[in-house]
């Protein structure tokens, strides 16, 4: 009985993999100074949750309503993104546990950002950060402008010269 070579199908991988980062090696910028361009300035806001929601709910006060207005009318501006994270501890009730009045919380930001006219595919959630220590909740609202040389016409999200 013949015994196949096993190192004909390690070297099939190999070059295959080989072959891959050729390919990528011409999708990537000409220069690392492209890659600047991309990044898109953004405006970043860290609120207390305390101040923008009633006390271990998701129901935004007059002041979350206020700051949700804001920053719709800043993301209206022009073509944004806006990014919501939550970081920090909050105590939960006999309804919510942490996570839950957590997410609830982002959801409710965001859908008054919907009924300030935000588009709901400009609205995205970010993660849920637990801080080692006992730090109070804070909503972190990121906005990202877009410019018209971010995205270049053939999809690639690079900018061309």
């Amino acid at each position: 009985m013949k015994r196949a070579n096993r190192w004909s199908l390690a070297f099939a991988d190999l070059s295959l993999l080989m072959l891959g980062f050729v390919v990528l090696s011409f999708v990537r910028p000409e220069n690392f100074a492209d890659v600047a361009e991309i990044k898109a300035p953004s405006k970043k806001f860290e609120w207390p949750t305390a101040s923008l929601y009633e006390s271990s709910e998701a129901m935004l006060t007059a002041t979350g309503k206020e700051k949700a207005k804001a920053v719709a009318g800043s993301a209206n501006e022009r073509a944004s993104r806006v990014i919501l994270s939550i970081t920090g501890s909050a105590a939960g009730s006999a309804r919510l546990d942490a996570w839950e009045l957590s997410a609830a919380r982002m959801a409710s930001f965001a859908r008054a950002l919907k009924a300030e006219g935000v588009e709901e595919s400009a609205i995205i959630f970010g993660e849920r950060g637990q801080s080692d220590d006992d730090t109070p909740q804070q909503l972190i609202v990121s906005i990202q402008h877009n410019h018209s040389n971010i995205a270049a016409a053939d999809g690639t999200g690079l900018a061309s010269r």
